[in-house]
């Protein structure tokens, strides 16, 4: 029989348990019938006459069964977490959440560049973040590709071409689809355009020559199937493919045809398709960014507006708020680290940025081009005067490891106990000065004078560069800073450069990022046939491991090669306040937060928050 419940014990929270510990079942409805069944026994005699044979009989009578209907009454409590205010995009905030007017993101910028959509030009864009146009493939916090402006995405049997299959409801900030022809002819507008970042799609058939004038827009392999499905076909099997597609951003065809290049860069005509659409351009006082109430993508963004423009600078300003983000490096004044390190919030708030980055020089070997840049043995020569770990420790102040390679400690198909050992990679000056004497150049006498150019400005490294180079082979080189888009366009676009410093991030979580700049044809002013066509085999294999092993032995031949000299991979501690709550300021799989970005993850301006906390109260005290 089952147990009645009262209305205390359902308060208790017994509500779902019928019979309590007697049956410890769980009603699946509000209604149980029991099945009872009584029998009952009764005795009949029956006398007859003495001549007769006396009988008696003793009946079993059967009463029918009956069913006896028990109904429980079960109250369902509901608890109801209370939640905060909703944005205008319609995403509702965590109860703990700051009102609306006070979920701002803030991004520091000098406002100094001309082009808004990084489809035009990755160098020379003006808007730091992503958000204003949407990617065709994601990359979530754990660096992994999802679909973004697609559903889905399949790779044909052969390898040789994927199909992406958009998704019908997104549409531009103006309400038009955004439809497969928009993303063809966004791709074929940059490559066909003298694109600064052409280099990136190598991988697209054509994309080599299309980039280079050798054949028109219309030979990219890319192809809008019909309004929902987009095709991208490669030269060979590229099991990376949708991770590089998360710079891939669209731009509006229809937009472009009617306001020029530059309808990004004013509200009135801005177009845009992802979460965040442009209220206010000004370049002297910053920009604005509001929530896009018509996006229609998977995108989540729970701030309210975006402020993105010229911020003050320092510890004090991250202190007072006045800045999200603030870095402890080897630039960081150990005055300050100390008072970070013992200041229990700034402690609480800081966070490990993984080394996502590799520093490092290279020559220019086209042959004729800077001679004898072109001559092994001197490039040898030079890679072996320099003393890497002494450097690094000493310009890096225990905030870089030596770069043995390209890939980053850590970073997938990392080979550093191969690298190492490496001979450009073993200090040793002797070996180094015969070499230059084999070359013709004993003790640097008659070495051409060169320029060594730094992306940006001078690096501390081109410094150390410069006095060993002086100091144990006798060479004079001087150091030339370039800003930015000069440099991109001098050093590797018309390969004016003979030695150059710079530094590659990731732009997605796969060997191919860092390696595949130093095919044939791409951003680099060197021609290594061999070598691309060792990286090309190994970078097809379809089975992951095999291709991991194949693609480890490339890199090797590529250090031996000499073209290049990696120097340092640095690293970082990014402070961001105790209050930026949600999923995007908490450690990822691997224990770094992507709060502030990692390479390409453009999530990092997703999921999160300003909370309601006063855990940063003692800094204003």
């Amino acid at each position: 029989m089952a147990k009645k419940l009262s209305r205390r014990d359902l308060l208790k929270g017994t509500a779902l348990v019928a019979g309590t510990a007697i049956t410890g079942s769980v009603l699946s409805a509000c209604t149980q019938v029991v099945k009872e069944t009584v029998v009952v026994e009764k005795e009949v005699e029956k006398i007859v006459e003495k001549e007769v044979t006396t009988v008696v009989e003793v009946a079993k009578e059967v009463e029918k069964v009956v069913e006896k209907q028990v109904t429980t009454v079960v109250e369902k409590i509901v608890e109801v977490a209370p939640t905060g205010p909703t944005n205008s995009a319609g995403v509702t905030l965590p109860a703990d959440a700051l009102p609306l007017e006070q979920q701002q993101w803030k991004l520091g910028n000098g406002m100094t560049a001309a082009h808004g959509h990084v489809m035009k030009s990755c160098y020379n864009r003006l808007w730091g973040h992503a958000m204003y146009d949407e990617p065709l493939v994601g990359l979530d916090f754990n660096g992994d590709p999802y679909p973004a402006g697609c559903e889905t995405y399949n790779i044909s049997e052969d390898g040789l071409t994927w199909t992406f299959n958009l998704r019908k409801d997104l549409t531009f900030t103006d309400g038009s689809p955004v439809t497969a022809e928009d993303w063809e002819w966004t791709m074929k507008r940059a490559m066909g355009s003298g694109y600064d970042y052409s280099w990136y799609y190598s991988d697209i058939k054509n994309a080599s020559q299309v980039s280079g004038g050798q054949l028109p827009a219309d030979e990219l392999g890319i192809k809008a199937v019909d309004d929902f499905t987009l095709t991208i076909s490669t030269d060979m099997p590229t099991p990376y493919l949708p991770s590089v597609m998360c710079w891939f951003l669209v731009m509006s065809k229809k937009a472009y045809e009617a306001h020029g290049e530059m309808y990004e860069l004013d509200p009135k005509t801005f177009n845009g398709s992802g979460p965040w659409t442009l209220v206010k351009m000004d370049r002297a006082t910053g920009c604005g960014w509001v929530v896009n109430k018509e996006y229609k993508g998977v995108r989540t963004v729970m701030f309210e507006s975006c402020y993105e423009g010229p911020l003050a600078g320092g510890l004090p300003a991250y202190m007072a708020g006045d800045v999200i983000f603030y870095d402890i490096g080897a630039g960081t004044p150990p005055g300050e680290q100390a008072f970070v390190n013992t200041n229990p919030v700034l402690r609480a708030e800081s966070h490990p940025v993984a080394p996502f980055l590799t520093d490092y020089f290279g020559f220019n070997t086209i042959a004729g081009k800077f001679p004898p840049m072109d001559n092994p043995d001197v490039r040898m020569a030079l890679l072996k005067a320099i003393d890497k770990e002494t450097m690094v420790a000493e310009i890096g102040k225990g905030f870089a490891l030596p770069a043995w390679g390209m890939l980053p400690k850590g970073f997938p198909g990392n080979n550093d106990d191969v690298l190492k050992t490496l001979e450009p990679n073993v200090y040793d000056i002797e070996a180094a000065r015969q070499l230059l004497s084999k070359a013709g150049y004993a003790d640097g006498k008659g070495f051409p004078s060169f320029e060594l150019w730094c992306r940006g400005a001078i690096s501390a490294y081109a410094e150390g560069v410069q006095a060993a180079w002086k100091e144990n082979l006798g060479i004079e080189v001087n150091l030339r800073a370039s800003d930015y888009s000069a440099f991109t366009e001098q050093a590797f676009g018309q390969k004016a450069a003979p030695i150059y410093w710079v530094a590659y991030q990731l732009d997605y979580f796969d060997p191919a990022t860092f390696l595949n700049i130093w095919r044939d044809g791409g951003r680099h002013p060197c021609e290594i046939p061999e070598w691309t066509a060792q990286y090309n085999a190994a970078n097809s294999i379809m089975d992951p491991v095999e291709r991991m092993a194949a693609v480890k032995d490339a890199e090797i031949a590529l250090v031996n090669s000499t073209v290049f000299y990696g120097m340092d991979c640095p690293f970082s501690y990014k402070l961001f306040p105790c209050n930026l709550a949600g999923p995007g300021a908490q450690p990822n799989a691997n224990g770094f937060s992507m709060a502030s970005g990692g390479g390409s993850v453009i999530e990092a301006y997703q999921h999160m928050y300003w909370s309601d906390s006063n855990c940063r109260d003692a800094l204003q005290g």
